[in-house]
């Protein structure tokens, strides 16, 4: 999975300033052990992220539930397959 988080701009502010940022993301990445994960800025916004792979989507709703409720975050889920996987999904197709 491919997790994008940006954060609401005032509630990014007060969360850094309170330290609720930084709890945020060591519990997402403690429960999601991403794989890999990037922060940047994106079209002047704060962004985060995750390149996952779950086991249980279920995990999705502990995970991500702190950046909604104390950030205010716009989070996107998107299925991602590595290279691997792609050429997996090309074994698959019917060729005829």
């Amino acid at each position: 999975m491919l997790i994008r988080i940006k954060p609401g701009l005032e509630a990014a502010n007060q969360a850094l300033k309170d330290g609720s940022m930084q709890k945020a993301l060591q519990q997402a990445h403690e429960q999601l052990k991403p794989e890999a994960s990037y922060f940047l800025p994106e079209n002047g916004q704060r962004t985060a992220y995750f390149f996952c792979d779950l086991a249980d989507e279920s995990q999705i709703v502990s995970s991500l539930d702190p950046f909604f409720s104390h950030l205010e975050a716009k989070v996107e889920v998107y299925p991602a397959m590595n290279f691997n996987d792609l050429l997996a999904g090309f074994d698959q197709l019917d060729r005829g």
